[in-house]
C-alpha cells in the first residue's frame, strides 16, 4: 500500500514540474493551496501529470468509499472494478515523486522506511476522475505486489512506471504497469 510519498524539489525535473503546476494555477486563477514538496498525505492537493508536459493540481483520494477517501487501487483488479473501469481506460495519470514511505510491523511497533531510486524521480501510476461538486479532479495510486527485496517491508508497493514507458502509460495502454522496476534504496525514515 502507498499511504504517503514525498517530493524533494532539489531535483531539477521535479522542480520544473512544480513550476508548471504553479503557472497553471495562476492561469486558472485558482486559490487552492497546492502542496509542491515534502511529505504528501491523502487529501493533499498535489501536482499530477496527465500528458507529456501536461501537469495539473489534483486531490489525492476518491470520495464515497467508507470513512475516508480511497487512496489506492489494486492494479490486478482495476480493469474489472466498476469504480475504476472508465478512469483506467480514459484518465490515466502519473504522480511525480522522489520516493515513497512504507511501514514495517515489528511486533506492536511500526517502523517507517523511505524507498527511492538513487538520483532520479519516480512516477507513480494512477487514474483520476472529476467528482460532482468538486473544483479539482481526484486520483488514486495503483499498487502491485512488492518486488523482490521490498516484500520484507510490505507486501504491496505503488506501481512505478519506468521513464521509457511514460508515453505508453498516458496515451496507449495500461499494460505499461506490468514492467517492474528494481534497484530501490531503502533506509529508515
Amino acid at each position: 500500500m502507498c499511504g504517503r510519498y514525498y517530493v524533494e524539489i532539489d531535483d531539477e525535473e521535479l522542480r520544473d514540474i512544480c513550476e508548471a503546476v504553479r503557472e497553471k494555477q495562476q492561469e486558472e486563477d485558482n486559490q487552492l493551496e497546492i502542496k509542491l514538496s515534502g511529505e504528501m498525505f491523502p487529501t493533499d492537493i498535489v501536482p499530477v501529470q496527465t500528458g507529456l508536459g501536461e501537469y495539473r493540481p489534483m486531490v489525492w483520494g476518491l470520495r464515497g468509499f467508507g470513512k475516508g477517501p480511497l487512496i489506492n487501487a489494486r492494479s490486478e483488479t482495476v480493469l474489472i472494478k466498476q469504480a475504476f473501469q472508465e478512469s483506467i481506460v480514459k484518465r490515466r495519470c502519473l504522480i511525480p515523486a522522489s520516493g515513497y514511505y512504507e511501514w514495517k510491523s515489528d511486533g506492536n511497533k511500526k517502523r517507517k522506511y523511505k524507498i527511492y531510486l538513487s538520483g532520479k524521480p519516480i512516477y507513480l501510476a494512477g487514474c483520476y476522475r472529476q467528482e460532482k461538486g468538486e473544483p479539482l479532479p481526484r486520483f488514486v495510486i495503483l499498487t502491485r505486489e512488492a518486488v523482490h527485496g521490498l516484500e520484507e517491508i510490505h507486501e504491496r508497493m505503488p506501481v512505478i512506471i519506468p521513464k521509457s514507458r511514460v508515453k505508453d502509460w498516458l496515451y496507449d495502454s495500461p499494460d505499461a504497469m506490468d514492467e517492474a522496476l528494481t534497484g530501490f534504496n531503502v533506509c529508515p525514515a
